[in-house]
């Protein structure tokens, strides 16, 4: 590899399959990733150099992934985040996809309007953010090259915490694309709650159009990788409280989201417990849905599993587990 893994990168393994990497850390013998595509015989909507893929998750959400990714993809039970987690082995990757270099490549040479979208968008970036440099990087099927011109979307990734906050602050000038009520009512049956709520909460760089396509924009942390074991979460009990949050800070909008807790307001689930709930000192969400309400920060409702870590022995709260998927939401 020519860096550490990082959360968006892509890897093909030796039966055709193609994952996309979640976060930063990761087994010494594997990745924890999750099959996005696999190779049929049948004519697809994606395809590269006569073969075609069909999509494995048909929406996002651990309850999806859970649903779907068994028929493709072993879970594996991982001892440091003690929960199941879909496994790439390294000795089964054939193929290694990093977004920046594929971005690069694009900035040299663009091949179709997907890719002539990318430049727009980094002339829109270069504008109200600053210098690309490595800040930038294209994921999923563009990555690949099995991009479909006519229905494909952009994933871009913005990498580090100085581009991140900066291109938040400027998103304003980008145009944004709201969801439907109706995609919100679909939604609502995914992640449980209201599609009013849903609609509050729907991060403003999700969806932005430039150049008639749409382009759903992603954080990533570029620090050096957590050592994986330094630290063994082990889950407890559902809890449900109100908090107060660290605001504006950039870990909150990487994969996983980490926020910091200043205050346990109050504590709604479970009542009558003996845990002393000051201890809890973060609200770690795999639920990408919510990492731009836990960047706002202030005063949150949160559900989730509450979890003890080892060996500091302080608590928090994992927010999207299948043991709980749970929510953040403002008060």
């Amino acid at each position: 590899m020519l860096r550490p893994p990082r959360d968006h990168d892509v890897v093909e393994d030796v039966f055709g399959r193609i994952s996309v990497v979640v976060g930063d850390l990761h087994p010494p013998n594997g990745l924890i990733a999750y099959v996005k595509y696999v190779m049929v015989d049948e004519k697809t909507l994606w395809s590269r150099n006569g073969l075609y893929y069909r999509r494995v998750l048909k929406t996002y959400g651990v309850r999806s992934l859970h649903k779907y990714l068994p028929q493709h993809q072993e879970l594996v039970y991982d001892p440091v985040l003690n929960t199941y987690v879909p496994m790439v082995n390294l000795r089964y990757v054939r193929s290694y996809y990093y977004p920046e270099l594929r971005f690069q490549e694009i900035l040299s040479k663009s091949d179709d309007e997907l890719e002539l979208a990318v430049l727009e968008f980094a002339d829109l970036f270069r504008a109200y953010v600053g210098s690309v440099g490595n800040s930038l990087g294209v994921t999923g099927s563009l990555l690949t090259k099995t991009h479909n011109v006519g229905v494909s979307d952009i994933d871009v990734v913005v990498y580090g915490c100085k581009c991140s906050t900066e291109f938040l602050e400027s998103v304003g000038n980008f145009t944004s694309l709201k969801p439907s009520y109706e995609t919100l009512v679909r939604q609502s049956a995914v992640y449980g709650l209201p599609p009013e709520v849903l609609g509050r909460i729907y991060p403003p760089f999700k969806r932005l159009l430039v150049k008639g396509r749409v382009v759903n924009v992603m954080f990533v942390n570029d620090a050096s990788n957590p050592r994986y074991g330094s630290e063994i979460y082990v889950n407890l009990h559902p809890i449900e409280l109100i908090v107060e949050v660290l605001d504006h800070d950039c870990r909150s909008l990487y994969y996983p989201s980490i926020t910091y807790v200043y205050e346990v307001l109050d504590v709604l689930h479970p009542k009558g417990s003996n845990l002393s709930y000051g201890e809890i000192t973060s609200i770690v969400s795999y639920e990408g849905l919510y990492s731009y309400t836990s960047y706002l920060g202030g005063r949150l409702r949160v559900r989730g599993i509450l979890q003890k870590v080892i060996p500091t022995n302080k608590y928090r709260v994992l927010v999207g587990g299948i043991e709980e998927p749970g929510y953040v939401i403002p008060t």
